[in-house]
């Protein structure tokens, strides 16, 4: 495929493919293959750039082709696995963080559930409890349970991990509270000049659920608490889950009225003049897309063509 478009990716968990207890998260891909990544857009002759370049592009109207990597939530594998791939290949990144998981004063309950469901035979609370025999089985629960997670608020959430951990096995309490990154492994990674860090809310709530007062507390204490900690404030934010209905139409202003000089959801598209720098568009890079040749039709805008022909077709 010879057209190369500006793109920013949206990465989350990297998992070691050696790793025989790994997860195989569906949000997951492996140190592999973000080798293989860098390697395969270095191939093509395309800059992998911050994005403070990337923001700087877009203002200057220079569309040339461009990748920006970023990872959503604040993995601890971000610093064990991935950030060892982008010092090889010294590739800048961008990690966007929910404060309250680092704090560890909000769960990160979907790591614990999908390993649950990945290994368990049945899951739930008292009379709600359901049988996993199946793939189709795993996607049912997960969904229902996810739902319950994401209408919560952040006491809930952590109510919630308590009850499920109590009545499940294979729900481990400690993978909600200890696999995200430790604000030491920030701090080294922000003084090797290339990770740049940017704020993800505190308890990683949908934001379109949220009241305006609500709104502006989980976008302005993550601000606050990454510039402590980091040590400048932070310049860029990225909508947890990221889809319009999940964004809402009160975020971005929020976002813009707190100091942010841009922010990013994960409607796929690859960048176009004059995008809206509050509704900035990416690419989600997930166990399922993780090969070349999906690299290359994201790049090229295939995906977004066919998309609307679909749409278009049944309009």
């Amino acid at each position: 495929m010879g057209l190369k478009r500006a793109t920013i990716f949206c990465l989350h968990s990297v998992e070691r493919q050696d790793d025989p207890s790994r997860l195989k998260g569906a949000m997951a891909v492996t140190d592999v293959f973000l080798d293989r990544l860098l390697h395969h857009i270095k191939g093509r002759g395309i800059p992998v750039v911050s994005l403070d370049e990337c923001v700087a592009r877009l203002d200057s109207n220079d569309h040339s082709p461009f990748v920006c990597l970023t990872f959503d939530d604040g993995y601890r594998d971000n610093y064990d696995v991935a950030y060892p791939v982008l010092r090889s290949h010294a590739a800048p990144a961008a990690i966007f963080l929910a404060t309250g998981l680092l704090d560890r004063t909000s769960p990160m309950w979907w790591h614990p559930l999908e390993r649950a469901l990945a290994v368990g035979e049945n899951f739930g609370l008292g009379a709600s409890r359901h049988a996993i025999r199946s793939e189709t089985d795993r996607r049912h629960v997960y969904a229902e349970w996810a739902d319950r997670f994401r209408r919560l608020d952040p006491a809930g959430k952590v109510r919630l991990v308590e009850d499920l951990a109590e009545a499940n096995p294979h729900f481990r309490r400690s993978d909600a509270f200890e696999s995200a990154l430790s604000w030491d492994m920030v701090d080294e990674m922000a003084r090797s000049g290339l990770i740049t860090f940017g704020a993800h809310t505190v308890s990683h709530p949908v934001m379109a659920h949220l009241s305006e007062s609500d709104l502006i507390e989980e976008v302005g204490v993550s601000r606050d608490r990454c510039a402590a900690r980091v040590g400048r404030e932070p310049r860029y934010f990225a909508y947890p889950f990221g889809q319009p209905h999940e964004t809402g139409p009160l975020a971005p202003r929020v976002v813009a009225q707190a100091g942010f000089s841009a922010a990013f959801t994960t409607q796929a598209t690859t960048l176009r003049s004059g995008a809206d720098r509050f509704r900035l568009p990416r690419i989600m890079l997930t166990q399922q897309t993780q090969n070349t040749a999906a690299i290359d039709a994201y790049l090229s805008g295939l995906t977004e063509v066919i998309k609307t022909l679909g749409v278009r077709s049944h309009g």
